[in-house]
């Protein structure tokens, strides 16, 4: 596993182009990456390992709206999805001292962009679609949460099924791989487990300087007084 640290500012600067809005960013840590790569159980774990709130932007979509994200895009469709999540996103732009784990497609919004980059330190979880599609086609359960994605269940033929699934996480990868990379962190994560990029990212952030942890301070779950 890898972790960069501010690969997009510098790649911006040394283009003549500018980097990230200015101002110092808050204390939250929050995750992005595609669909499956492991953002809420490693967002989760790196909480505890913090001592931070945990907040899973999904699910906290899903309890304000009493949804699940599969029947809000078959009742309302994808574009009434996304404007939730900005809607949501400006909610939490005042919570401190949290990770936050984002679905796939929440930082395309350019506002939302904005403000999750005042609200926090970005960390983008790259994990190759081969291996998010192995994880998925395990996981039956989780899958069919995809709205994206579940359609492929349909391909009774395994080897198929694999095929079209890397495939369309390639192409969902390759859509938003520009906003992608201009988080703060990257995390490249083939085989790694959940724990193992905890441990790791908690590592990061403190090596370079991001968070600063009394030694005494103790994990909180706080995620839930939304």
């Amino acid at each position: 596993m890898d972790i960069v640290v501010d690969q997009w500012d510098e790649q911006q600067r040394s283009e003549g182009r500018p980097g990230r809005a200015e101002g110092s960013p808050a204390s939250n840590i929050i995750l992005m990456g595609a669909t499956g790569c492991g953002k809420s159980t490693t967002g989760w774990l790196l909480a505890r390992l913090l001592g931070f709130g945990f907040i899973d932007l999904d699910q906290m979509i899903e309890a304000r709206e009493r949804k699940s994200v599969n029947q809000i895009f078959e009742a309302s469709g994808e574009q009434h999805f996304r404007q939730l999540e900005v809607s949501f996103i400006e909610k939490l732009s005042r919570v401190r001292s949290h990770v936050i784990a984002l679905g796939g497609g929440a930082a395309e919004n350019d506002d939302s962009w904005f403000l999750l980059q005042k609200m926090g330190t970005t960390v983008w979880i790259n994990t190759p679609a081969e291996e998010i599609a192995r994880r998925l086609l395990a996981n039956e359960a989780e899958l069919k949460k995809r709205p994206l994605l579940a359609e492929l269940l349909t391909h009774k033929d395994p080897e198929t099924r694999q095929k079209l699934m890397g495939e369309r996480i390639k192409a969902l990868i390759g859509n938003r791989v520009g906003r992608y990379k201009q988080a703060r962190l990257v995390v490249s994560d083939t085989f790694s487990t959940p724990e193992t990029t905890a441990h790791l990212l908690k590592e990061a952030l403190l090596r370079e300087g991001i968070l600063s942890l009394p030694q005494d301070q103790r994990p909180l779950d706080r995620w839930r007084i939304f």
